[in-house]
């Protein structure tokens, strides 16, 4: 696809892997400083590229939900403007894409941040992760009974509904940080006393509903990548594991999150109808374990 672009594309679009722009995420519309072409000023043959790029990543399931959220977006205006909020979704890559080289790209708009490095071009990160979507469910129109993260919000009210008092107390910690937030980072500490109920504490039933809510995030990337990324960091890795949350436990939930050793997943809510969504690692967002480890067997 790089080599497609003409001289004005690749000066949007092509970056080093140490451009500071890599790291500059967000999830907000019409972000001036958003890094990469949109996909209004793309080819046809280039723009098939991106969702061919889109496929390989994700799967099929997945790759639909992005796909929902970027027409949910452009609903409110007319679908077929070429500026439609659809369209301005930006494709960026960072290094040379190569099977032995460490590179990345991201793929990000409104609602959707999706950052993808490979660590010698086969060791995979794809955090930060994030997904949204205002409205979740679409009451009007063509599109009318649309929804999106029902996975995401039935699994984990289900849960929350099934605590006993004793488990709600945990459940809930004081002073729950909101987010997700977009830093480039994550600091564990922050989390120290946030933890919530661990997954022990859990009943069987319980304790599966969990799994189930961790792998509706994960599940969003196809199989082969998740198992190279289980390989180095569990992604159920249910010694470590907790969920923490606030909002009505028998009603909707604002807001919560899940812990591991390594990962952090969070989901503030809006009630039900307005979500954020994230897949964080705490020290391999960017694939910055990747990247040393690369950096130290070089040297």
């Amino acid at each position: 696809m790089i080599a497609s672009f003409d001289a004005g594309q690749r000066a949007k679009a092509v970056f080093t892997l140490d451009d500071k722009v890599r790291e500059a995420w967000h999830f907000f519309p019409n972000r001036p400083s958003r890094a990469g072409l949109p996909l209004n000023e793309l080819k046809p043959g280039q723009r098939a590229g991106v969702m061919e790029l889109l496929q390989q990543l994700l799967t099929s399931q997945g790759f639909d939900e992005q796909e929902k959220l970027r027409i949910i977006h452009g609903l409110k205006q007319d679908m077929a403007a070429p500026d439609n909020p659809r369209h301005l979704y930006f494709i960026a890559f960072f290094g040379q894409p190569s099977p032995r080289k460490t590179w990345a790209w991201h793929y990000e708009g409104h609602h959707l941040s999706l950052n993808v490095t490979l660590g010698g071009g086969q060791h995979f990160s794809v955090t930060p992760s994030f997904w949204g979507a205002g409205p979740v469910k679409v009451t009007q129109g063509a599109r009318k009974g649309e929804r999106v993260f029902a996975l995401e919000l039935d699994i984990a009210q289900e849960l929350a509904r099934s605590f006993t008092p004793e488990q709600r107390v945990l459940a809930a910690p004081e002073g729950l940080r909101g987010g997700p937030g977009t830093s480039p980072a994550l600091v564990r500490g922050a989390y120290e006393n946030q933890r919530g109920i661990p997954f022990q504490q859990l009943d069987p039933a319980q304790q599966v509903l969990l799994q189930k809510l961790v792998l509706a995030y994960a599940g969003k990337y196809r199989p082969g990548i998740l198992r190279e990324i289980n390989r180095r960091k569990r992604i159920l890795d249910t010694t470590s594991m907790s969920f923490a949350c606030s909002g009505e436990f028998d009603g909707t939930l604002n807001q919560y999150k899940i812990f591991t050793r390594d990962y952090l997943i969070e989901m503030s809510t809006g009630n039900g109808n307005h979500v954020h969504s994230a897949w964080r690692d705490f020290d391999g967002d960017f694939g910055r374990d990747l990247i040393a480890e690369h950096l130290e067997t070089a040297h």
